[in-house]
């Protein structure tokens, strides 16, 4: 099953309806995220990657730009990916959350789930069809609620022309 996001530029309206999307995979190992930025940025169009080697690098970058979803392992020095999606999510609350590991552990998915509200889970070894459902899933619902709030203020703003006393 393949699955992707296909938002070229060429259907973009001028007024920049679509935007290019922004995932933030942190890892300590630098060949797994040059990996998986590769596989996101080839089948996934229209998303960029931007990469951390560390928790406190991610929340760097997190603070710096926005970003659309954040990948994080498991398994790292100083911060752990489950330390890491917490503060995240206590900094950016919107931006959705996926843990990766190779220790699929109860304890572990319910701390994720209570401390760090994550999205999803995706285990290692994984396969990058699996993968990559995973990530344009959550980017599909991320644009897709984007586009919702787009449309609700606008429909807001002529509805509000429309109260106007005319005077």
């Amino acid at each position: 099953m393949e699955t992707t996001v296909t938002l070229s530029q060429d259907s973009a309206p001028e007024n920049g309806l679509f935007r290019r999307q922004t995932v933030l995979l942190v890892d300590d190992e630098t060949d797994i995220l040059e990996s998986l930025k590769l596989v996101l940025e080839t089948f996934l169009y229209e998303v960029e990657v931007v990469t951390a080697d560390s928790g406190r690098h991610a929340l760097e970058v997190l603070d710096k730009r926005p970003v659309d979803l954040v990948v994080s392992d498991y398994r790292m020095p100083e911060m752990n990916g489950l330390e890491f999606l917490g503060e995240a999510r206590r900094r950016h609350p919107s931006v959705p959350r996926i843990l990766v590991t190779a220790y699929p552990q109860l304890d572990i998915a319910l701390r994720a789930i209570k401390e760090a509200a994550i999205e999803n889970f995706v285990t290692k070894p994984f396969d990058s069809q699996h993968f990559l459902a995973v990530v344009g899933s959550v980017l599909y619902e991320r644009r897709a609620q984007e586009l919702r709030s787009r449309s609700l203020a606008r429909s807001l703003e002529l509805f509000g022309g429309r109260m106007r006393p005319s005077g």
